[in-house]
Parts: C-alpha cells; sequence; structure tokens
C-alpha cells in the first residue's frame, strides 16, 4: 500500500508539473495571438514572403530589380519589426520543454516500477535514471535556447 501511494503521489506531482507548463504555454500562445494582430495587411505578406523565401534558395541568384533610396548602414535599426511572429515561434518551440517533462515523469515511474520489480538492482536502475535525467536537461536546456533566439530574431 505504501508503494502504491509513493507512486500515486509521483504520478500527482507529475501532472501538476504539466499543468503548470501547460498553463505557462497557453500564456505564451495567448501573447503572441494578441501581437500577431498588429501584423500588416496580407498583401504586404504576400511581398514580404517571395523575398524571404529568394534569400535562403539554393538555386542560382536572379537579378531582382534595383531599390532606390534605402541604403542600409551596419548598424543601422531595421525600419519594422514584426514581433508577434517570432513570439509565436518561441511559444511554438516551448510545447517541446513539455515533451522533456513528460519524460522525465516516465523515466522516474519507470525507476520506481523497477526497483518494485527487483529490489537488488536499485542502485544500477537509479545510475540509469540520472543518465536519462542528464539527456533530457541537456534537450530542454537546447529547446528553450532555440526559442530564446526565435524570440529575439527578425
Amino acid at each position: 500500500l505504501k508503494q502504491h501511494f509513493r507512486q500515486s503521489a509521483a504520478y500527482f506531482q507529475c501532472v501538476r508539473d504539466l499543468k503548470k507548463l501547460f498553463q505557462i504555454t497557453m500564456a505564451l500562445l495567448k501573447q503572441a495571438v494578441r501581437a500577431a494582430n498588429v501584423l500588416p495587411s496580407m498583401g504586404v505578406l504576400r511581398t514580404m514572403v517571395p523575398a524571404a523565401c529568394r534569400s535562403f534558395s539554393m538555386l542560382a541568384p536572379r537579378e531582382q530589380p534595383a531599390v532606390t533610396g534605402t541604403k542600409t548602414v551596419l548598424g543601422e535599426p531595421i525600419g519594422k519589426r514584426n514581433a508577434g511572429v517570432s513570439v509565436l515561434g518561441c511559444a511554438i518551440a516551448m510545447v517541446a520543454v513539455g515533451g522533456c517533462a513528460q519524460g522525465i515523469g516516465q523515466l522516474f515511474a519507470a525507476l520506481v516500477v523497477g526497483m518494485a520489480r527487483n529490489p537488488s538492482m536499485k542502485e544500477d536502475l537509479f545510475t540509469y535514471t540520472l543518465i536519462g535525467m542528464g539527456f533530457l536537461e541537456f534537450l530542454a536546456i537546447v529547446v528553450i535556447l532555440i526559442a530564446g533566439l526565435l524570440l529575439y530574431s527578425e
């Protein structure tokens, strides 16, 4: 009965953590939607998207018409920043942190089950759990760094 109670307590703690993470993610998404309301009209977006696609194209560069009067200097601020898109990208990337939290919960649930089935393997199982925990934390840190890059990108 004690073991079942411990497993239940660990499970409910994981559910509470996931609920809190879901609430944070939803708050970020709401902020992104609010910021996306300030996006330019679709006509402007239609002209911006092909230009962005051409810059990432691996094909031979096409001749583009010269734009007069817009000389950019290094360090000069960009005229318009679409902040809503970067916030939306950051919020979508942060969903992966929820996957990391779920993985950590499953990892420790498997540790509890494994120790209940074979108590003599407790030290080995704990070592493997810590190795898995390290990988999951590394993945979460990388996801947070990528989300930060998306948040502050143009």
